[in-house]
């Protein structure tokens, strides 16, 4: 009886130390704060920004794709991420889902100006050290449409269209990104020295192939707002001069 008892506990102790060097299973999905301080099971992560792969979703819950080494806005700004963190929305056609219109360069630079604040001033650390919200650069935008086709742009070719739709609606580019042609035109940064800004991309009014090709060019002044005017954002870091 002893002897048998000896020989159990041999076998217990051999299989728990065998279990111990087996490597623990992956997760089938892992999230971590944008900092990346933080790794969870995605069930059990923490409240506020999340990022899953090259997808990262703010506290506003608004979804941004990595691009090298920035992150874009998969949509354009919508209404309800616009009234989320202005506090108004002056759209012309209504709609949550629909992209923010009527918005000038400086409705659009104010945006990124309160969102960063925002989630800098956030308990949750939603941002990354020294990154900030803005609008891209002609360049950044030009690299960023990519290989967006006519197909999957709101425009009013060749059916007439009286207004924006959800963003969305229709299909993404190469890099994942919806509607870098059409429903609204795109602010980019631009050269603040000089007295107009530049919006790209093409709108949902334009029935002209000429208008809706990617270099196409709109100029307005930065406090100029129109029912075709809107804006994606950038979430990028910071110059190491500006730091």
């Amino acid at each position: 009886m002893k002897f048998t008892s000896l020989v159990y506990l041999i076998l217990v102790s051999c299989s728990a130390a065998l279990r111990a060097q087996e490597p623990a299973a992956a997760p089938d999905q892992v999230a971590s704060s944008v900092t990346n301080e933080t790794s969870a099971d995605a069930t059990n992560a923490p409240a506020g920004p999340m990022v899953i792969g090259d997808l990262f979703t703010n506290s506003i819950d608004m979804q941004l794709v990595k691009s090298g080494d920035f992150w874009v806005g998969k949509y354009e700004v919508t209404q309800k991420e616009f009234q989320a963190v202005m506090g108004s929305n002056p759209s012309q056609f209504t709609g949550d889902t629909r992209p923010v219109d009527s918005v000038s360069w400086q409705d659009a630079m104010a945006f990124c100006q309160k969102l960063t604040d925002k989630e800098l001033n956030a308990s949750s650390n939603a941002l990354p050290k020294n990154f900030y919200y803005t609008l891209p650069t002609e360049s950044e935008w030009q690299s960023l449409s990519g290989d967006a086709d006519l197909k999957d742009a709101v425009t009013s070719q060749p059916t007439p269209r009286s207004g924006t739709s959800p963003v969305g609606s229709l299909g993404p580019n190469s890099a994942g990104l919806y509607d870098t042609r059409g429903n609204v035109l795109e602010h980019t940064l631009g050269d603040t020295d000089k007295p107009y800004r530049v919006l790209r991309g093409g709108c949902w009014a334009d029935n002209i192939e000429i208008n809706l090709r990617p270099e196409f060019r709109v100029y307005a002044r930065p406090d100029e707002s129109k029912n075709t005017f809107g804006f994606r954002v950038l979430l990028k870091k910071k110059a190491a001069d500006a730091q």
